[in-house]
């Protein structure tokens, strides 16, 4: 049985495209369940059938709209900087902002991302 269960948990590493959204899973795995190879299937399978795949023309939308694509270092030290002006100036993005422009995405009057 543990073979099997191996098994199916490779293919399952196998079909992740999204380093990101694999490591979601294993931190699902390792916070929220008792670490058993039955347990790690599951989650696998859970976060795979929920895993965004998102098309050419989708890409092209979000570039078009302002959203960035950076590494994940440069990722990780912009938000490092902004909680910390965030911790200094206890300034941030309206949620009343964020909201709107987030209803407001897909429509013929979509909003640009609040910064």
């Amino acid at each position: 049985m543990t073979t099997d269960i191996r098994q199916k948990i490779a293919l399952q590493l196998n079909a992740y495209r999204d380093l990101q959204a694999l490591r979601a899973a294993l931190w699902d795995w390792v916070n929220q369940s008792d670490v058993s190879l039955m347990s790690l299937e599951k989650i696998l399978a859970a976060h795979q059938s929920a895993e965004i795949h998102y098309t050419e023309a989708d890409w092209q939308h979000l570039q078009e709209t302002g959203f960035t694509f950076e590494t994940d270092e440069a990722t990780i030290k912009g938000d490092l900087q902004r909680l910390q002006r965030y911790r200094e100036t206890k300034h941030g993005i309206p949620h009343e902002q964020v909201a709107a422009w987030l209803s407001s995405i897909g429509t013929d009057d979509e909003l640009p991302c609040p910064n």
